[in-house]
């Protein structure tokens, strides 16, 4: 885990605009009372649309995106040019209601100006093959700033400072905090995130910053971890001559080069690249961390923070543009909230459009999510040229999509921002009165039981893949199917599971889960996999996917991960293609994807059908499960979570969300969906439609139409 570079949040009392707990999950509170955190978002806020949204009930709004930062720059060469441009946007939000409140987003990017004064100070790509500069859809020259340029820092702390104190002085508590933004998009990834839209090819990544301030902050970072001493840097880079004066950010190449079989990266041979990634992420975070110390500075802590960090690693590109110190930010004493947009993988009619964020670890430490809710309505499609992100095709769509989208919020007690992405998506009464009726169940959510009691964890640790192929390449078809093909299996299992990083997983032990399935923890510390063994002293149903504990700070080995899985591997390998529901999951590859003996829950198919890639055993005081590969389908989940006696909701296939107040559920076809509760309710009542659809009953059975939402009120 990477340690904050920011000062601790100022304490103080509940004045102002607070994160804490509320009836079981974060919440948001202005001076002592929980407000229900539903915002509406545009670029610049229109008229039309910032009336309707407060005719249905919605006071809190933010703005703002990259386009406007750039374009009016509040740090001048001469210093603090002013903030014109987002007081013009904020005083006509309260123009047209002056209940509202706001949470603007503030750029901590430097301007061009800056950019051109500073040479040294840019970002520099270790791939060649990426140009230096071009224009991108932000509006701004590529390279930026290193996110390690202490000068940056430096010189932008101060204006930053006044930027936020300008706000504070001129609109107060109206202002519920800073939304903190930088990066490609303002979302925090590394400036690489740029040589990758729209898939491109691996080799055009930039593979990150050698500039000579990432190397500083590389070398520092080595210093703290090795407490100085060279003879440690030495032995864990395997490298006779480095010092910590002399030693490098690793080259695309290192980066690429592979030990193990040509699928892992060994760290008993050599840590270098593993530390940068390390270093790479902490420096990000430490980032986000210093400007939240000034906004809680500055504010004595009335105003709250918020970023864009900690997405669940779903795209499809280098490991360099992923966030990765996910841990380390959810423990800053100064960041309230995070928000990410929800997967751009599965949101169409029918799919689960699950949140981007470790909710289970993020509540855990008392942070707040706000989900970014940028589907589009049906209105896109009717533009000359609509955006082909567009899903819904027609008004019922378009609603459900929107309820789909509260359903999930409500469910995990999280917040949701509507967002106009591309303007106009919310400009006819029936989606505004929509809006409305969610806004209402959300101020009664307030007042209802929020907390998450699910039987079923999920942990991941998202520092596996600095030990792995890059994605895109045979050395890696693993990762991306973990977080598409397995999540999206969870979601139409018919029980709620929370998801936890590794660093967490004292408090998964603690909880009392009855299935806990380990996803993506291909590396795992000897600390976490001694909590493994605890989990393994209890009666509960472990499930081990891929090649969980295969890697360790010492190195890679076999042995390891069949301790911590309780299995013992079959001793050939096998190489082919396995699929579950005609999704291809992946390459069997050489020592990766290993077959292992006990009750076969699974198998491959084609030439390898008898290969089993799911299968059971009994241990002293628990079920051990082994997945080979991300192919635990559904059907399999319901069987693994009835035998260790977790509460399942329905087994037809549906996405359902719920926790101890509601009920989601989003369909796939059309069907009469039974439901059995795991409480015998007073009254259950479908909130899209007002209609009460059960009393005094444990079961009910609701007809629905196929891409239609339910987000059932029990009480």
């Amino acid at each position: 885990m990477v340690a904050l570079i920011g000062g601790a949040a100022v304490a103080g009392s509940d004045e102002g605009w607070r994160v804490r707990e509320l009836n079981g999950a974060p919440g948001l509170w202005q001076n002592g009372k929980p407000v229900a955190s539903v915002l509406f978002w545009q670029w610049d806020l229109q008229e039309q649309d910032v009336k309707d949204m407060s005719a249905a009930g919605v006071e809190l709004f933010s703005m703002f995106g990259s386009f406007g930062h750039y374009e009016h720059p509040y740090w001048l060469p001469q210093g603090f040019g002013g903030l014109a441009y987002q007081e013009g946007n904020i005083d006509r939000l309260l123009k047209w209601n002056p209940q509202a409140k706001f949470l603007p987003r503030l750029f901590s990017a430097a301007p061009d100006w800056w950019i051109a004064a500073n040479p040294d100070e840019q970002i520099k790509y270790t791939n060649p093959k990426v140009l230096p500069a071009f224009k991108n859809m932000s509006g701004g020259a590529v390279p930026r700033e290193s996110f390690a340029s202490e000068k940056c820092r430096a010189e932008l702390s101060p204006v930053y400072r006044q930027a936020v104190r300008r706000l504070l002085d001129k609109y107060g508590e109206r202002m519920i905090g800073i939304h903190l933004t930088n990066g490609p998009w303002g979302e925090h990834f590394a400036w690489d995130g740029y040589t990758q839209i729209g898939g491109a090819a691996l080799e055009k990544s930039g593979f990150s910053d050698v500039s000579a301030p990432m190397t500083r902050a590389f070398r520092k970072f080595l210093r703290e971890k090795y407490g100085d001493d060279v003879a440690r840097l030495r032995d864990a880079w395997k490298d006779a001559a480095v010092t910590f004066e002399t030693a490098a950010v690793p080259t695309m190449e290192d980066r690429l080069r592979l030990d193990e079989d040509g699928v892992w990266r060994d760290p008993a041979k050599g840590r270098r690249v593993p530390d940068y990634f390390a270093c790479m992420n902490a420096v990000t975070v430490g980032l986000v961390d210093h400007y939240a110390a000034i906004v809680k500075d500055e504010s004595n802590g009335r105003l709250a923070t918020l970023a864009f960090y900690g997405y669940t690693q779903d795209e499809h590109w280098a490991i360099e543009c992923d966030h990765r110190a996910i841990a380390a930010a959810y423990r800053s004493p100064n960041l309230d909230m995070f928000s990410a947009p929800h997967t751009y993988h599965r949101r169409s009619p029918g799919e689960d459009g699950v949140s981007r964020c470790y909710l289970a670890s993020a509540a855990l430490h008392g942070k707040l999510f706000i989900d970014e809710g940028d589907d589009m309505t049906h209105l896109e499609q009717l533009k000359p040229h609509p955006d082909f992100r567009c899903s819904a095709t027609n008004m019922f769509e378009s609603l459900n999509i929107l309820y789909r989208e509260f359903g999930m919020t409500v469910t995990h007690g999280t917040g949701l921002w509507y967002m106009d992405l591309k303007r106009g998506t919310f400009r006819d009464p029936e989606l505004v009165a929509a809006v409305g009726r969610m806004h209402r169940a959300a101020d009664e959510a307030l007042r209802r039981d929020r907390s998450h009691r699910s039987e079923v964890a999920v942990v991941s640790n998202v520092e596996s893949e600095f030990y792995m192929g890059y994605r895109r390449t045979e050395a890696n078809n693993v990762s991306l199917l973990l977080y598409l093909q397995q999540i999206g299996a969870f979601y139409r299992a018919g029980a709620p599971f929370d998801w936890y990083l590794a660093e967490d997983l004292d408090a998964v032990v603690k909880r009392g889960y009855k299935t806990v399935v380990f996803l993506d923890c291909q590396y795992m510390t000897d600390a976490q996999a001694a909590l493994v063994e605890r989990l393994k002293a209890e009666d509960r149903t472990l499930v081990f996917v891929h090649a969980t504990g295969y890697v360790s700070d010492a190195g890679l080995s076999r042995a390891r991960m069949e301790r911590v899985c309780g299995v013992r591997m079959q001793p050939e390998t096998v190489r082919g293609l396995v699929a579950t529901n005609g999704v291809c999951a992946g390459l069997y590859q050489k020592g990766l994807f290993l077959p292992a003996e006990g009750e076969v829950l699974a198998c491959g198919f084609g030439e390898f059908a008898a290969t089993p890639v799911v299968t059971k055993r009994r241990l002293d005081s628990c079920i051990s499960v082994f997945a080979s590969i991300p192919c635990l389908g559904p059907a399999l989940l319901r069987s693994l979570y009835r035998e260790a006696n977790v509460h399942v909701y329905t087994d037809q296939d549906v996405v359902l969300s719920a926790n101890s107040a509601w009920l989601m559920l989003h369909t796939n076809h059309a069907d009469r969906y039974s439901i059995r509760l795991n409480c015998t309710a007073a009254r259950v009542t479908d909130v899209t439609c007002g209609k009460v659809v059960a009393e005094g009953a444990a079961e009910f059975a609701y007809p629905m139409r196929k891409h239609a939402t339910a987000v059932f009120l029990v009480e």
